[in-house]
């Protein structure tokens, strides 16, 4: 664990929290994903359900986060989409947490934040070099315009 403070508030532009949130409901993506942010120096802390997400967030403080990869879809039935309803709750809560959206149901880039770019977007497969791009450029200017990729 960093020594580091997690209050970012007082902190200059460019210095978050490197603690990444990934809520995903497969244990494979999840632990795969976790171990590639340790390997290159972030902490990762993970959840399978918003339930867990939530408990997470309350246990760390919102503060402490830098920023959370969520799926869009927690569930095997991609009518719900858990993860897209969390990303626009936490959002209303917390304006300036930045969120990485992720899923493999190539609808969920209809939804509205990920077609209007207002919260970057990668579909799976993705390449662990996107990934690894879009935590460096959140968690270093969470204001850089937010964009689609797709690998």
């Amino acid at each position: 664990m960093s020594d580091r403070t997690p209050e970012y508030a007082d902190r200059p532009s460019g210095h978050r929290p490197e603690l990444v949130l990934l809520i995903d409901d497969d244990a494979g993506i999840r632990y795969v994903l976790q171990e590639v942010l340790r390997h290159h120096g972030y902490q990762a802390e993970t959840a399978a359900t918003v339930e867990e997400a939530e408990k997470l967030k309350q246990r760390l403080g919102v503060e402490a986060i830098g920023m959370v990869i969520v799926d869009v879809h927690l569930t095997t039935n991609p009518r719900f989409q858990e993860g897209y309803t969390l990303y626009e709750e936490w959002s209303n809560l917390h304006p300036t947490l930045p969120f990485l959206l992720i899923s493999g149901i190539a609808t969920s880039q209809n939804l509205p934040a990920i077609s209007a770019g207002t919260v970057p977007f990668l579909a799976k497969p993705f390449t662990m070099e996107a990934l690894l791009e879009w935590v460096q450029q959140l968690l270093t200017d969470p204001n850089t315009p937010p964009g689609t990729v797709t690998e």
